[in-house]
């Protein structure tokens, strides 16, 4: 499985992760299955959250399922932070599972004066990460790494 996401989308959940640290954040990615196993993620949404915490946010769900039906896109996965914490499966995201979907993780570490991330995506199941590239809109089809 590989994965192509949209830049923009991923740059500005990277932002909002960093901006609401120490506090998790959580989205969802919506896109269309390739040929090859391949998925391209076209959008990254932010739902609302019914409750967030220093560990885990709950999403509302309801809005979720609205936000899905209306876009024309598949639902891919999730893509959430672990602020202080590795990018990798936690207990409670495995419990959250959803099938046979992706799981996005960005660490997001604070060092001294600035803070650093890392981000992985996981399919249930696997011992590796899954191989992602990021793509401008627009491009046609052009990827870049």
């Amino acid at each position: 499985m590989k994965l192509l996401i949209n830049e923009y989308d991923l740059k500005k959940f990277k932002r909002r992760a960093s901006r609401a640290y120490p506090r998790e954040v959580y989205g969802i990615m919506l896109g269309k299955r390739l040929a090859n196993r391949t998925y391209k993620i076209a959008r990254i949404i932010i739902p609302p959250v019914v409750e967030a915490t220093y560990d885990y946010v709950i999403p509302d769900y309801e809005t979720i399922d609205k936000i899905v039906a209306s876009s024309g896109l598949k639902y891919i996965g999730s893509i959430h932070s672990h602020p202080q914490a590795p990018p990798t499966i936690s207990d409670h995201d495995y419990q959250h599972w959803d099938g046979d979907k992706v799981v996005g993780i960005l660490s997001v570490r604070k060092r001294n004066s600035y803070k650093v991330s890392e981000l992985k995506f996981w399919r249930r199941n696997a011992a590796l990460p899954v191989r992602f590239k990021t793509f401008k809109p627009g491009e046609n089809g052009k990827n870049r790494s």
